[in-house]
């Protein structure tokens, strides 16, 4: 029940940082706050898992915080969007950008750590 509990705590704050970065501005039809909350949150997932915390900390940080704040659904759901509007070249920008940013906020992280 615990584990439970320190998840929601931790979703919680994700959630209510997550809402925190949307409110930026597009840059160049891009939608920053969720390009950033993405590699932001892949970078520090990154650094909490390869520093090898575990427990209640891990599922605080990283099941619930991180779990919270970074988010696929408004990745897809904004890329679509562009699909719609017919702006493929941002929708594929948006596409290798959130991908490869999140992947390399995961390799820095495990760099810094290894």
């Amino acid at each position: 029940m615990e584990a439970v509990i320190l998840v929601g705590i931790g979703g919680a704050i994700g959630s209510m940082l997550r809402y925190t970065f949307s409110r930026m501005s597009p840059v160049q039809g891009l939608p920053s706050g969720t390009l950033a909350v993405n590699v932001t949150g892949s970078f520090m997932l990154s650094l909490l898992t390869f520093s090898g915390i575990t427990g209640g900390i891990y599922e605080l940080l990283c099941t619930g915080m991180l779990g919270g704040f970074t988010t696929m659904s408004s990745f897809g759901f904004e890329t679509f969007r562009m699909i719609e509007d017919k702006d493929h070249y941002t929708a594929l920008a948006n596409i290798i950008l959130n991908v490869v940013g999140s992947l390399m906020g995961i390799y820095i992280g495990y760099m810094l750590l290894s």
